[in-house]
């Protein structure tokens, strides 16, 4: 496939993400051009060497195969728990298996079995060597502090709060520019617990989902560093916090694996909450403007039509084909809004046709972030029981992290659109 009108846009669209960025700055005097240049490179890199190389292609091919058994190993046991309610044999006559499984037996539980096994690889030391590779790569080429490399690299798997608490004692002494990139890469990255999760909503309508969120991950961390010393550059920065090893987060191995099964609980009851009260929330909303407002375009006006009209002009500046800016906009905006398990959960209900393949590929990209005003609160919330001299700092950075984040997630998905789709099809 050849380049297209909507691929030039894309180009077009990752500077305009930039000039947001610089608008919204603290400083627009001072631009910092060699870091953002320098992740803009590695961001590239990465997602070209993941999608175009035929080893990394297969890892990531791996990565999907992966989840899949993940998915089965974790039926077996809601199956063993849950029995019916979870697609195992009913003790009556089905009439439409198709709808046997149920969401927060059959599939949510899957959070559980990964907040487990990521315990047990940090445990092991697995995923902690992988944070200090990918924080001293980035240190070495963006010039960033050790403390907030081994942060940011640990948000590519760990959550917005639980990656802060590796480099916990620097905190207190941190630059505010630091604490704002802390705090940006937190929302512009999803721990692994739910990446599989959202992976495994999106495997119907689109196979290879599992693998472009974990390149979606990796590229958000050095587009969340880029675009949080735009919005906030500094001056001199002090490397000399260069952290040599990470803190102990588990004593033994049968403690890892405990407190990772307790862990995946706590978020399998707060995502369950979450989806049940941002769903009535939504329908509770639809219900009054329904009743105040008229139809508009032979339709009721609902808040995902709202979010539509909002965000359709900026999706459409990312790359978008028109037709599809309108629902890509309800999606963005059901993410911001709301959270962006939602909105994944409604690109997996789009049915085939109803956008393009490339904008679902783009829309991936964008939807892969906590950026939203809940995820703000709970950051600052968490950050500020780990640090609590520096509270006043969280909540004054809290709504701007998450613009940052936001901002992230489109320059991802602006970049990944500038390659024609045939070369992104793993």
């Amino acid at each position: 496939m050849m380049f297209t009108f909507d691929n030039l846009r894309s180009l077009v669209g990752v500077v305009f993400v930039l000039a947001i960025a610089w608008a919204l700055s603290t400083n627009r005097k001072q631009f910092p051009w060699r870091i953002a240049a320098v992740a803009l490179a590695i961001e590239v890199v990465l997602a070209a060497s993941m999608l175009m190389l035929p080893p990394l292609r297969a890892a990531l091919g791996g990565v999907s195969a992966g989840l899949f058994a993940l998915q089965a190993a974790t039926l077996e046991g809601s199956r063993f728990v849950f029995g019916y309610l979870a697609g195992g044999a009913a003790p009556f006559d089905v009439t439409q298996p198709q709808n046997g499984t149920i969401l927060a037996f059959g599939i949510l539980p899957l959070i559980i079995v990964v907040s487990a096994l990521s315990a047990l690889l940090w445990r092991w030391g697995i995923l902690e060597r992988v944070c200090r590779g990918v924080g001293f790569a980035l240190r070495k080429t963006m010039g960033i502090s050790g403390p907030l490399g081994l942060s940011t690299a640990a948000n590519i798997f760990l959550g917005m709060v639980e990656a802060p608490l590796i480099i916990r004692p620097y905190l207190a002494k941190m630059s505010r520019a630091d604490l704002f990139a802390v705090m940006t890469t937190g929302m512009a990255t999803i721990a692994g617990t739910v990446m599989a999760l959202y992976a495994s909503f999106l495997a119907g309508t689109s196979p290879d989902a599992a693998g472009h969120i974990l390149v979606a991950s990796f590229m958000a961390a050095p587009g969340s560093l880029a675009i949080a010393r735009i919005m906030m550059p500094v001056g001199v920065e002090d490397l000399s916090g260069a952290v040599e090893k990470a803190p102990r987060l588990y004593r033994t191995t049968m403690d890892a694996f405990a407190r990772g099964i307790q862990d995946g609980v706590n978020m399998l009851i707060a995502v369950i909450a979450m989806l049940l009260g941002a769903v009535a929330l939504v329908a509770l909303v639809n219900m009054i403007l329904g009743g105040l407002l008229p139809e508009v375009g032979g339709g009721e006006i609902t808040i995902g039509r709202i979010f539509g009209w909002v965000f359709a002009p900026l999706m459409w500046m990312l790359g978008v084909p028109w037709q599809d800016a309108l629902p890509a906009g309800e999606l963005m905006g059901t993410k911001t809004a709301l959270n962006e398990l939602l909105a994944y959960l409604n690109l997996s209900q789009l049915e085939d046709g109803a956008i393009e393949p490339r904008t679902r590929l783009m829309m991936i990209y964008a939807l892969c972030g906590f950026a939203n005003f809940g995820s703000a609160a709970i950051m600052i919330g968490g950050l500020s029981a780990m640090c609590p001299d520096r509270r006043d700092d969280f909540a004054d950075l809290g709504l701007r992290a998450m613009f940052a984040g936001t901002l992230t997630n489109m320059l991802g998905a602006a970049l990944i659109g500038i390659a024609p789709y045939s070369w992104l099809q793993l």
